[in-house]
């Protein structure tokens, strides 16, 4: 649907595809050569710049690289994933997962909407990468 080599690596590219589309997977590829991504069977909807909730908690993000998986927290179905025209697709309120708008910064702030054990793992907070495929 939406291949950033060849769509283009910009918010405005990635939405033109995936507005209105539920059910989807994504699959990034950083700098450093980390595989991971995410799916949530939630409309990317970016009118109203909102979070999307997930009442099936079948949402889930996954490292390919370190070979896990990452469910949505309960308390947190209501933030499965974050709509925003400007920016590229969020996983959780744009912590777990947070792409920025011209597709080449990112983030993962893991254990805010989805599950990770922050106490026995203490790089939660430094997964920045550069996004070189999408």
């Amino acid at each position: 649907m939406y291949l950033g080599s060849r769509d283009g690596l910009k918010a405005e590219y990635f939405w033109n595809k995936v507005n209105n589309k539920d059910n989807l997977l994504m699959v990034f590829k950083s700098k450093s050569g980390s595989i991971f991504g995410a799916y949530s069977p939630c409309k990317w909807d970016y009118s109203g710049n909102s979070d999307k909730q997930d009442n099936t908690l079948s949402s889930f993000i996954f490292s390919q690289t370190h070979d896990q998986i990452y469910n949505l927290k309960e308390d947190q179905k209501d933030r499965a994933i974050h709509c925003h025209i400007n920016r590229g697709p969020s996983y959780g309120n744009y912590n777990d997962i947070y792409i920025n708008g011209d597709f080449t910064d990112g983030y993962s702030d893991l254990g805010c909407q989805y599950q990770f054990d922050r106490n026995n793992n203490k790089n939660y907070k430094t997964h920045q990468f550069k996004v070189i495929y999408y």
